[in-house]
């Protein structure tokens, strides 16, 4: 009798375990910023076990989302990556094995293909200094990618994905022109940022002048100055708006330094240097107002920090899982 209430004991932590891990990978799937190496971590863990796939599935149909492992499924089935059931403890880990790297194949194929075009990359977290012969710096930060081109009548930088600082030399006969998803940003020398988003680039200026067009349409370009920052997106040139926060261009000197800003802006700059996922439990704390400043340089602890000096509760349910309030 014993031995059974042990074994049942083990069956029921081991259980609650895998329902964890269930809620963790549903919560962070509904994210914007899900990494390909997360989407593949997570068909793998889905695959593991059909106790894996089933307890997803509830916990998708408790929280109303049941479409997010059928469209999971259905892509996996389309690209033929979908791992055979297990016939025998022999043959199971050869299917996973090709399955995984067809599923790290798919996933990673956006990556794999601005690794071959980037001269110059970080890590998330990482920040990098390239030093161009003309006497030009870009400062990469975060994630972030570069091809560049400095022969011919122009010096070209392509912004494949992240944000670049670039302090340019002055050079008449020869312009420096950025290129990201929605923009060409044109200068002859100046001091400005171009950072490339999921759905849209902004350029700010620092000092100097810059012309920024909307790559689409080719119009008229925006002439920024100065402390002057604009978008661009699908629709086109945003407003040019006044530069009036240090928080987006502090990352250079190798902190992020807040004034009076929202918890939630701060919140969403320090996830640019680590992986994982922030939620709010008391969604109030999203606008409190905060001051101070965070080395870069510890950005796995970053939370940490922030959270001790706000006294603020945080809980870490996994490494990339943090639950604020």
């Amino acid at each position: 009798m014993k031995q059974e209430n042990e074994n049942n004991s083990l069956e029921t932590e081991l259980d609650n375990d895998i329902d964890e891990q269930a809620v963790a990978w549903f919560i962070r799937l509904r994210a914007d910023n899900v990494s390909s190496e997360e989407k593949a971590s997570f068909l793998l863990w889905l695959n593991q076990a059909d106790l894996h796939r089933e307890t997803f599935n509830e916990i998708s149909k408790l929280w109303g989302d049941t479409g997010l492992l059928q469209a999971l499924g259905e892509s996996a089935q389309k690209h033929h990556i979908a791992p055979k059931k297990k016939t025998s403890s022999v043959y199971f880990k050869l299917p996973l094995a090709i399955a995984a790297c067809l599923v790290l194949t798919l996933l990673f194929g956006n990556e794999v293909a601005i690794l071959m075009q980037g001269d110059y990359s970080t890590k998330v977290g990482e920040r990098k200094t390239v030093y161009f012969d003309d006497g030009s710096t870009a400062m990469l930060n975060t994630d972030s990618s570069i091809a560049v081109n400095m022969d011919g009548p122009q010096r070209k930088v392509e912004l494949l994905k992240g944000e670049v600082y670039f302090e340019v030399k002055p050079d008449p006969d020869r312009p420096f022109i950025v290129q990201a998803g929605h923009s060409t940003t044109r200068v002859l020398g100046t001091r400005f940022f171009v950072h490339e988003k999921s759905d849209s680039d902004e350029v700010k200026v620092m000092s100097g002048r810059v012309e920024v067009i909307d790559r689409r349409t080719l119009k008229q370009p925006v002439v920024l100055h100065d402390r002057e920052i604009v978008s661009i997106d699908a629709e086109g040139l945003g407003e040019t708006r006044l530069l009036n926060s240090v928080l987006a261009t502090s990352w250079v000197n190798g902190f992020l330094v807040f004034e009076n800003a929202p918890l939630e802006s701060v919140i969403s700059q320090i996830r640019r240097y680590r992986t994982g996922m922030v939620i709010y439990k008391d969604n109030s704390l999203r606008e409190l107002k905060i001051n101070g400043r965070i080395n870069l340089r510890e950005s796995d602890d970053m939370l940490k920090v922030l959270g001790r000096n706000l006294s603020i509760k945080m809980t870490y349910l996994t490494d990339w899982l943090v639950i604020i309030g």
